[in-house]
């Protein structure tokens, strides 16, 4: 007989998050299972040295990222039928949305980067 862990249903889990989630790479509640625990250990780690808790973020924030860009990559060139939150954007098709997804990736993996550069100036 199998044991049932955990009560979740697939539509709490890519039910999206607000945006406060978003700012620390939460974008779907299924996300709180890793990201939370992760994070609140890069606070720790934070308040023992500044310098390993930025390199951590950074890191983080590249490999996240990197793997969001690979995400979008693919879901422009698969099946258009998932529209995610538009940014207000109304009038831009799914393609033009994934764009943006792609792009806002792509920044945070240059961020990301750039803290894993810095740490090592501080």
């Amino acid at each position: 007989m199998q044991k049932i862990y955990f009560k979740i249903t697939n539509s709490w889990f890519y039910t999206e998050m607000p945006w406060w989630g978003k700012i620390f790479l939460i974008y779907i509640r299924g996300d709180l299972f890793m990201l939370s625990p992760a994070l609140f250990l890069i606070v720790i780690i934070s308040c023992f040295a500044i310098k390993w808790g930025v390199l951590t973020f950074g890191i983080l924030i590249s490999v996240r990222q990197f793997g969001e860009l690979i995400y979008w990559l693919l879901q422009q060139f698969g099946d258009k039928k998932y529209r995610p939150f538009d940014f207000g954007f109304k009038y831009l098709d799914n393609n033009a949305i994934y764009i943006l997804y792609q792009t806002c990736a792509i920044v945070g993996v240059v961020v990301g980067l750039l803290l894993v550069i810095a740490s090592f100036y501080i």
